[in-house]
């Protein structure tokens, strides 16, 4: 995926962490404001009115905004670094709030399912994250979020 196609889908990816359990916290939105100000991969991306029309059409209907989110993982040809900024990003946002709910541990499981990326990998690069990372209720294999969520 070309750079400037994955910042936006990064970010987006971010902002579906943050209202996947229903709650935009305040930790979140501050931790997605510090992702896009100090980390390279998001230099020069101007944020602010993405991350407004993001949520408002999050708002509409989450559960479908995110199951669309979800099929269009597979189809951006992330490579593997990609993925990897991806599955850190979207720790840090369901860390960011200190309160880590079921619904962010399903929805990281259904995205790291659409990804290339092995286990292994994923252990090496986030040793201290592995029980979110471990698919212990098998959320990969769903093919929907079928949360009931609202903002």
């Amino acid at each position: 995926m070309k750079n400037v196609d994955f910042k936006t889908f990064l970010f987006k990816s971010a902002v579906m962490a943050m209202a996947c359990d229903g709650d935009i916290a305040n930790e979140e939105i501050k931790e997605i404001k510090n992702i896009v100000a100090n980390e390279i991969y998001f230099m020069g991306y101007d944020f602010e009115e993405q991350l407004k029309i993001t949520i408002k059409n999050i708002k509409v209907n989450v559960k479908n905004a995110i199951n669309q989110y979800l099929q269009e993982i597979a189809t951006n040809g992330l490579n593997e670094h990609q993925e990897i900024l991806l599955i850190e990003v979207l720790l840090r946002i369901i860390l960011a709030d200190e309160k880590v709910e079921e619904s962010e541990i399903k929805f990281l499981q259904m995205v790291k399912a659409k990804l290339k990326i092995d286990e292994q990998t994923l252990t090496v690069k986030f040793p201290h994250h592995i029980e979110f990372l471990m698919d212990f209720n098998n959320y990969g294999l769903h093919e929907e979020f079928t949360n009931e969520i609202s903002i």
